[in-house]
């Protein structure tokens, strides 16, 4: 699904200003083919790749129209996409993870 790539986190040293020394960001989620899958700065920044209103039908879909635009080339790779979009996901974790985020729950982590 990802057109784009994240290939580094910010750094307090590349912030601008913006992280203190102190604030370290950390990647939450990665896979062999998107290393950086989301990115977390305690009380501050949550990110993902995630399409989190995705749904099985609408990964179909997606595949469907990227195959019949030319930009999936790979029909087998597609094919089996598509053939495991209704497999279990981590969609209830990751839904948990951002209510923490919003409702502060996480000030106990050492991040």
């Amino acid at each position: 699904m990802h057109q784009d790539t994240v290939f580094t986190i910010p750094e307090p040293e590349s912030s601008d200003g913006i992280l203190n020394p102190s604030q370290k960001v950390l990647v939450w989620g990665h896979s062999p083919h998107t290393k950086i899958q989301g990115v977390y700065l305690l009380n501050r920044l949550f990110t993902t790749q995630a399409h989190l209103a995705f749904d099985s039908a609408m990964v179909k879909r997606e595949i469907q129209m990227r195959v019949e635009s030319g930009s999936i080339k790979d029909l087998k790779h597609a094919d089996e996409a598509s053939e495991t979009s209704h497999l279990e996901h981590d969609g209830a974790a990751v839904a948990g993870a951002i209510l923490r985020f919003f409702h502060f729950e996480d000030d106990g982590i050492d991040a």
